[in-house]
């Protein structure tokens, strides 16, 4: 065996040694990173959705959104109105 290939042979367990110890630990935070951006943009696009839907609707309108993954679940009155809610589930 020449040096050369006891060096590549080294450098192979080495590199085997870096992806089995590192990888899944660059994979867990990807993953973290993945969910809690999803996460954000779900919360995001359902607070642009309820104002919207808030904002164009009439005095007296009840907004209800369902919970979810960007949320708890909300139930909001648009305006002055006087309107009877709808009985909440226990």
């Amino acid at each position: 065996m020449n040096a050369i290939t006891a060096l590549v042979q080294g450098w192979a367990v080495e590199g085997a040694s870096f992806v089995r110890h590192t990888l899944p630990w660059q994979s867990a935070c990807c993953v973290l990173f993945i969910g809690g951006v999803m996460k954000t943009l779900s919360e995001r696009s359902r607070r642009k959705t309820l104002l919207a839907i808030t904002t164009q609707a009439p005095p007296g309108t009840v907004v209800t959104q369902e919970g979810g993954m960007g949320g708890p679940k909300m139930l909001i009155q648009v305006g002055g109105g006087s309107v009877s809610l709808p009985e909440r589930d226990s």
